[in-house]
């Protein structure tokens, strides 16, 4: 028996399968009891929520495999069986881990989308390699879904140069791939290109309701919706800065909802009508647990509360926050090892609280080659940034902040 005939039936065996309506871009909702929801994706079913492998749980420098067993467990029970890793996730050893994971059930039970690191990648010939490499890592005999990672500004010549999208059709053809998108962190123009250039199954861009302004997501969004290419989404949560709200823009989602912050964030963007799969980068048993049951007990976002989104939204734009996910790419490069995104993180929480003596506290703990003062503006950061930002600049901005806190002068 078929896995959809299977789910379609043992629904039918406890009281039905229902389609959640009530919304019209947000047909063809599957429903089972006790499962997140499903949404039908050419001959397969899909949950709408999917465990994003770039913030797995950790004990040291490794993986903590025992908390990923129970997290990947919990989420095979609940019907969340779409899992997305990536060659340089977790120093790269998110892939080697979900394939320990996910080795104890059968292939046809889950659902694995990895990606092709043209950004690593010095000839043709390395897209095979690499992606035989990532099957073995996998312990997979295929992958449902892979991509061309991170197409942009750096990577978006060598993209065109390897003919990459042929490479990846061809893998298609001898089943070792069943469908074949790209991973997004380029301008509007240059997605017209992209998404235009070639017949896609799907494309991978961060939507969140910050970000759907801020970085033009909705017209990225747009523009694959018009060429028919299915979305699925990354950092629905800003890399943890739609949780982790400030005071301001928590009352404001308060007053206007019951959902706490991580469930409405992903509300937000699974009801988007051309999203196939939400990814979230979930690092504990209780985060699976508390975003499964957000998707068991989906229901569409109504008019209210995408006003509410909005309003949140211009809250926290008002604050002024450095619009940084904590992806880490840019600790790729940087020659200093200076952490980037703590910078970032502890600066923004600054802004939001303005507590001076946590700010200065917390910097502190930093060992001094991390800090913010040791930029030699080298612009490495700048190139392998998904957002864009100028990083040097705005880490002698965080610098300056914490001069100012702290009675210092350079």
């Amino acid at each position: 028996m078929k896995r959809r005939e299977f789910i379609i039936n043992s629904a039918l065996a406890i009281g039905g399968t229902a389609l959640l309506s009530g919304c019209s871009k947000n047909k063809e909702l599957i429903k089972s009891e006790n499962q997140v929801v499903r949404r039908k994706y050419k001959d397969i079913e899909v949950p709408l929520l999917a465990l994003g492998c770039m913030r797995l749980p950790m004990r040291g420098d490794e993986v903590d495999m025992q908390e990923l067993d129970r997290m990947v467990e919990y989420c095979m029970q609940h019907g969340a069986n779409y899992f997305d890793t990536a060659y340089m996730y977790v120093d790269k050893k998110s892939e080697i881990a979900i394939g320990k994971a996910l080795k104890k059930y059968k292939r046809e039970d889950f659902l694995l989308a990895d990606k092709s690191p043209i950004y690593k990648m010095k000839s043709r010939a390395e897209i095979r390699e690499t992606f035989e490499e990532q099957l073995k890592k996998c312990q997979v005999d295929y992958f449902d879904f892979y991509m061309v990672h991170n197409i942009n500004k750096d990577t978006f010549p060598k993209y065109q140069e390897f003919n990459i999208y042929d490479e990846l059709m061809q893998l298609k053809k001898e089943g070792k791939v069943r469908y074949v998108g790209f991973s997004f962190h380029g301008t509007p123009d240059m997605l017209k290109i992209v998404a235009k250039e070639h017949k896609w199954d799907f494309a991978q861009l961060q939507i969140n309701y910050l970000d759907w302004d801020v970085v033009k997501a909705h017209e990225q969004y747009d523009i694959v919706q018009k060429e028919g290419i299915p979305v699925t989404v990354m950092e629905p949560l800003r890399g943890g800065g739609l949780v982790n709200l400030s005071d301001k823009a928590l009352a404001a989602l308060k007053e206007g909802t019951s959902y706490p912050p991580a469930a409405f964030g992903l509300r937000w963007a699974a009801s988007r009508d051309n999203v196939v799969t939400v990814l979230s980068g979930m690092s504990n048993l209780e985060q699976v647990k508390e975003n499964i049951q957000t998707f068991i007990d989906f229901k569409p976002m109504d008019e209210a509360e995408e006003a509410l989104a909005d309003k949140v939204a211009k809250i926290i734009q008002s604050q002024g926050e450095i619009n940084c996910t904590a992806c880490k790419y840019c600790l790729e490069v940087c020659p200093r090892g200076i952490n980037i995104p703590a910078i970032f993180a502890l600066y923004n929480q600054y802004k939001v609280t303005g507590n001076k003596m946590l700010f200065k506290i917390y910097y502190e703990s930093l060992a001094e080659e991390e800090k913010a003062d040791k930029c030699i503006k080298c612009n490495l950061c700048n190139k392998n940034c998904p957002q864009s930002l100028e990083i040097p600049q705005l880490l002698a901005k965080a610098d300056a902040e914490y001069q100012k806190v702290s009675g210092l002068k350079r």
